[in-house]
């Protein structure tokens, strides 16, 4: 894990002013968040205080909100920084460093959030095929590894895989995004059982890396609205808030550079098996026959 730590911050260089400009939206959203707090805060003390009901009416209201306005960002703004990342990832050669060139070049991709959650969603259900032996993927020596337990925990790092995998096809240089995934599946599929290994280790990292912040957070939240007589239910709320977005900021690019790292270095040099490439035609199709359907 330790090198694999190492390739993870050669990666996340890669992709560095991708980084800290995604760093600071949450960041910001983060401010965002604790000033709206704190004006539901000023308001229950103007009031005197507030029933139990109010205070489950208003924490639900302002997750709402939030909520809400992280879908819109996430439509129209994050997902291309979101490839862009993948994409400086890559390492592709040949591309013009800088943010900008590579929010180009995934444009050409994804020219709407629709085409971005249809190749992503079908790369977890290949994935999903493949750990459940499903789709004729049984005989492949990656399917097979591991227990329950792993295959578990390989389905809930589907997500970060998949992304990696994105980083993956973007390093081939086809024009067909769709033909490039398959290529990236087929190579996992045939060679990943240390990238499979190390995305379990990076889920754990994830996990407990979102549970630190939020301990972090909750506990001084919760001596401090306990002695300004505020209610708790609020402070607790507003921990798990912030604790998520510095997550999304600072460990999440980390964890898709490990993961990434260490699929694009187990794959270098490797030649997808093209049998298998033309059984995820149906998983995967290409990019141009994508449907539109958003999520």
């Amino acid at each position: 894990m330790d090198s694999n730590f190492r390739e993870a911050l050669v990666t996340l260089s890669r992709a560095l002013p991708a980084v800290l400009f995604r760093a600071g939206i949450f960041v910001a959203s983060g401010l965002m968040v604790i000033i709206l707090f704190g004006m539901l805060l000023f308001g229950f003390r103007l009031a005197g205080g507030a029933s139990p009901f109010a205070v489950i009416v208003v924490i639900a209201l302002a997750i709402f909100g939030w909520w809400g306005c992280g879908r819109v960002l996430q439509r129209f703004f994050l997902y291309r920084h979101r490839a862009a990342l993948l994409f400086l990832f890559s390492g592709r050669p040949n591309i013009t460093p800088g943010l900008a060139a590579a929010i180009r070049e995934v444009t050409r991709f994804f020219p709407a959030y629709s085409r971005w959650t249809v190749l992503n969603r079908n790369l977890r259900r290949a994935l999903s095929a493949f750990y459940r032996g499903t789709d004729g993927f049984s005989a492949q020596p990656v399917a097979i590894s591991g227990g329950r337990f792993s295959r578990a925990l390989d389905l809930l790092a589907a997500r970060p895989l998949g992304q990696a995998i994105l980083a993956l096809a973007f390093s081939r240089g086809n024009t067909d995004l769709g033909r490039s995934a398959r290529e990236g599946l087929a190579l996992y599929f045939q060679h990943g059982m240390e990238s499979r290994r190390l995305a379990r280790r990076w889920l754990w990292f994830s996990a407990v890396g979102l549970a630190f912040l939020f301990l972090c957070l909750a506990i001084p939240n919760w001596f401090f609205f306990t002695s300004t007589g505020a209610p708790v239910e609020i402070g607790i709320v507003l921990a798990a808030a912030i604790a998520w977005l510095l997550h999304q900021a600072f460990f999440i690019p980390f964890v898709l550079a490990g993961v990434s790292g260490a699929l694009l270095a187990e794959t270098r040099d490797k030649i997808p098996d093209p049998g298998l490439c033309e059984k995820l035609d149906s998983l995967i199709p290409d990019t141009a026959s994508s449907g539109t359907r958003t999520d």
